[in-house]
């Protein structure tokens, strides 16, 4: 596999980091996320109002380190607007890594609901985010520009996207 800086994006349980999770195991690829990230820096004693963009810069200087190795990354975040976007293609450009982005969405609204009132990811001292808190952030998403893969969760199976997705990586 040519170097690649792999970006899962999508709203909170779009079901971003069960695929990101998946072909980080399937490439044995490094895996870095922001919410344990910013779950640590909170650890760490860091204001919560002063850790979101720090917990994307990071995560890029954490890709940036395998990128200049040689190393191809996966990167599970939500990246709800152009900033971080706009970083990932550029670190890609800097390290002439292919920049394959795949959008994890969840069209039946009720499915990606159940999601998130059920998650337990088990993030020491991060709470889950709640229905309203979702809402609000989709409000704030904006629409990708770039070319990139949309798998629609809620539509099939997690190893049914995982293999489309792996096909779209290969």
């Amino acid at each position: 596999m040519s170097q690649k800086l792999v970006i899962l994006a999508g709203l909170p349980g779009s079901g971003k980091s069960t695929l990101a999770e998946g072909l980080s195991r399937h490439f044995s690829l490094p895996l870095f996320s922001i919410d344990p990230i910013e779950a640590a820096m909170w650890r760490g004693g860091l204001p919560r109002d002063q850790t979101g963009i720090a917990a994307y810069a990071i995560a890029q200087a954490l890709a940036e380190e395998h990128l200049r190795l040689g190393h191809s990354v996966v990167i599970d975040a939500v990246n709800p607007v152009e900033a971080p976007r706009a970083a990932w293609r550029n670190l890609a450009a800097k390290y002439r890594a292919s920049l394959p982005i795949i959008e994890c969405v969840c069209m039946d609204e009720a499915t990606h609901r159940r999601r998130i009132e059920a998650r337990m990811r088990a993030i020491e001292g991060m709470t889950e985010i709640t229905w309203a808190e979702v809402e609000k952030r989709r409000t704030g998403y904006e629409a990708w520009t770039d070319a990139r893969l949309t798998l629609d969760t809620s539509a099939h199976p997690p190893e049914r996207l995982l293999a489309e997705a792996i096909v779209y990586l290969t």
